[in-house]
């Protein structure tokens, strides 16, 4: 199955992990000049809905660009936001670009590393599924 990655500005189609290579390596550079990315990975074929419609897709939003701290957030059953137990909450005042716009997630919602994040992502594009490498705590 194809995935799209969508961010401020870019939408790429992941098929597979050499893709995923790729796209992550894209957005590390941009966010090299510019604030971490909130970026959306969702099934292709997906990307014109929004969370409101009736046939919105399990999918991911994940916060990568930050050299320390990132967030995983699952947007299907059971959504809410992944954490590795072992990882303190992040620090308060981080900002991440959101299609142009600053969101500030909460410190408990930056429980996870950059490299877990990126897991997060390949485990999804690989089985569709949640990642299961995170615990999960509901949004709130």
């Amino acid at each position: 199955m194809n995935y799209q990655m969508i961010w401020t500005g870019h939408t790429r189609t992941v098929a597979t992990t050499a893709d995923l290579a790729a796209t992550l390596e894209e957005i590390t550079i941009q966010t090299s000049t510019g604030l971490p990315m909130a970026v959306t990975v969702l099934p292709a074929g997906h990307e014109h809905l929004t969370p409101y419609d009736d046939d919105f897709p399990d999918c991911l939003e994940v916060g990568l660009g930050h050299p320390e701290r990132a967030f995983v957030r699952w947007m299907g059953h059971d959504g809410g936001y992944g954490y590795q137990p072992d990882l303190p909450p992040g620090p308060a005042g981080l900002r991440f670009d959101y299609g142009g716009q600053p969101i500030h997630p909460e410190p408990h919602e930056l429980r996870v590393s950059p490299p877990a994040a990126r897991h997060a992502v390949e485990e999804f594009i690989t089985t569709g599924q949640r990642p299961t490498h995170l615990l999960w705590q509901p949004a709130q």
